[in-house]
């Protein structure tokens, strides 16, 4: 035994080209300036020595599986603006009666497998450099795509770690939560859905008609309402001894169930399902408006069609903006409330 000592990629090289160990010829400073060592070093770094793992920390990879398939992202810059633009294509399609999933999950590979690595960011068509150099936490300028050819299956997630996990079933939480814990952009017809939602559970609330994100398209339907629940309440204001709430209850009951109905009959929500066919509920049928359009909405390069409903007299925005969050005006619990306007 001469207790000395080799690294195993070198010994690896010295016994493949039929070296002497620990001689001259196979000092470190003489491979640093062997071309064949060089190459064989480079090649086994890229292909994984093992033959199936690829080394080192550098080398996560990240999941993001539906009921759709899986798509794998790169623990890169690139990567990471990838799987937001794939989380900002889920969020606006969240309320899409067409979508195929009701569950998201994120995992974490540590060591992965190099059949999956070889998926990482197999979305992405073509790199634009402006998105590398750009602060923006998503793609804008690539071509990228999620369509089924691009996904995995589930088999794939072998030795992952789940990390989260998300409901994308068509609720007010659901959709707070995922755009929130994302910073996700909510489109002119997502912020409709969501504020219907809202006045579906807690009532009509001063909120829907302030415009953080955009108009609230439906304004008009509950115009009536607006009116009477603010006599209400300086009708309230002027008794405050009194126990009487003039009306105000019956009123709120009454914005949800138009609220409800809006869901139904435009979106096909009912109860956070997508259905069809159920009737309106209410004695008292919606006054729509006569002139309605619809926008196509982008973001990236994942479509989400948009409807508006049109007040009459009432002037079309700048179509689509894409907002940030704000805090939620729910409590996280989902405790359902009366609030005043």
């Amino acid at each position: 035994m001469t207790g000395k000592q080799i690294p195993l990629p070198d010994a690896a090289y010295t016994l493949k080209a039929g070296l002497k160990l620990f001689s001259r010829r196979t000092s470190p400073a003489a491979l640093q300036k062997d071309k064949q060592y060089k190459e064989f070093i480079r090649h086994n770094e890229a292909e994984g020595w093992n033959n199936e793992r690829l080394p080192g920390e550098k080398q996560r990879v990240y999941a993001v599986a539906t009921d759709e398939g899986v798509l794998f992202f790169s623990d890169s810059e690139k990567g990471m603006k990838a799987r937001n633009s794939y989380l900002q294509h889920l969020a606006d399609g969240f309320f899409n009666f067409s979508k195929g999933a009701e569950t998201l999950k994120l995992y974490e590979i540590e060591a992965p497998m190099r059949q999956v690595a070889e998926l990482a960011d197999n979305c992405i068509d073509k790199l634009a450099k402006s998105d590398l150099r750009s602060a923006d936490a998503q793609l804008r300028k690539s071509e990228f795509s999620f369509t089924p050819e691009k996904m995995a299956g589930k088999e794939m997630l072998e030795g992952a770690v789940c990390t989260d996990k998300y409901d994308l079933r068509p609720d007010y939480n659901n959709f707070d939560r995922l755009t929130k814990d994302f910073n996700l952009g909510i489109s002119r017809r997502n912020y409709d859905v969501v504020s219907l939602l809202y006045i579906s559970e807690n009532g009509y609330a001063g909120h829907v008609a302030a415009d953080y994100f955009h108009p609230f398209s439906y304004e008009y339907e509950f115009r009536d309402l607006v009116e009477k629940l603010g006599d209400s309440i300086k009708a309230r204001q002027s008794a405050p001894m009194s126990s009487h709430d003039f009306g105000y209850a019956a009123l709120q009951m009454e914005a949800k169930v138009t609220a409800r109905d809006i869901l139904q009959s435009e979106f096909h929500i009912t109860d956070g399902e997508f259905r069809l066919g159920a009737g309106v509920s209410r004695s008292v049928q919606i006054q729509l408006p006569a002139e309605r359009r619809s926008e196509q909405c982008k973001t990236g390069n994942s479509p989400e069609y948009a409807s508006k409903h049109e007040a009459p007299g009432r002037k079309e925005g700048n179509g689509q903006r894409q907002a940030r969050h704000v805090p939620s005006v729910t409590p996280q619990k989902k405790e359902k409330k009366q609030l005043i306007i």
